[in-house]
């Protein structure tokens, strides 16, 4: 059971992360491709937005592997040409199942959150969570565990799987200090982020220059986000406050590589190893 108790702690620190397809609401959509979405950011390169891309990690307890993950982007397009995104972050192990998926539009240089699901199953059962945001009446309807209810919500509020988009966003307007709103079961939580600045990684994948980011919390967690990866998180690490360290590295990635001039953070020289 205590193992089962820390391998669920890692991936609540790996939901920090993004992921993958599920059907568009709206009518008739059809898949951008990743060739199609590096040509289009090549007419924008000082803007963040959304790329498709699939990644897989390795998610270690201790620096023991214990389980993969995986996190997917996947973008629809409808007749009016509205892009709509999804995101899904999966996890196995013998035990249970992990999966979270947050739908989302891209507007104005912004993520608009849409609908945030959860689902983990084990060998008791399952447990389901969900958030519909509805901007034409400023709420939340959300689902968890047997509850149902609404609560108040503002622009600018997130789901927790999409924050990482939200901070990629202001680390490429050059902010050091970032404060995320974002919905935590049937409430919102404000989350303090720091950007501690530049930090090369070697990992499966290749060299990789990375911003980065810790949470300001009691329990330790850093974020590492690949630059030339649109930001993609390559590395994340919690230390918890009993003295367990997780980690999630990046195994395999499948998608585009945009070279891009980092924010004028000042750059540490370190090579890790992952």
């Amino acid at each position: 059971m205590k193992i089962y108790r820390c391998l669920l702690s890692i991936i609540a620190a790996a939901a920090l992360l993004y992921s993958a397809a599920v059907q568009s609401t709206t009518p008739a959509p059809s898949i951008t491709t990743k060739a199609e979405a590096v040509t289009s950011l090549a007419a924008a390169p000082s803007h963040f937005f959304p790329i498709p891309f699939t990644a897989q990690y390795d998610v270690s307890l201790n620096g023991s592997n214990q389980l993969k993950g995986s996190r997917t982007l996947s973008e629809f397009q409808n007749r009016e040409g509205e892009k709509t995104y999804t995101l899904e972050y999966k996890a196995e192990h013998l035990l249970f199942k992990i999966k979270e998926q947050s739908t989302f539009q891209w507007v104005n240089n912004k993520l608009v959150s849409q609908l945030y699901k959860s689902e983990r199953s084990h060998l008791f059962g399952s447990r389901k969570k969900s958030v519909q945001f509805d901007w034409l009446s400023n709420t939340a309807n959300f689902t968890y565990k047997k509850r149902k209810g609404s609560f108040n919500i503002e622009p600018g509020v997130t789901d927790p799987l999409s924050t990482l988009f939200v901070i990629a966003t202001k680390i490429q307007q050059g902010m050091t200090s970032i404060s995320v709103r974002e919905t935590d079961d049937n409430d919102i939580e404000t989350r303090e982020y720091t950007v501690d600045g530049s930090e090369i990684l070697a990992t499966p994948i290749g060299s990789l220059e990375t911003i980065k980011v810790s949470l300001n919390r009691r329990d330790s967690t850093q974020i590492w986000l690949a630059v030339d990866l649109n930001y993609l998180a390559v590395k994340v690490r919690k230390e918890s406050k009993n003295g367990d360290t997780y980690e999630l590295n990046i195994r395999e990635y499948e998608g585009p590589k945009i070279p891009r001039e980092p924010p004028n953070f000042e750059t540490k020289k370190i090579n890790s190893d992952i």
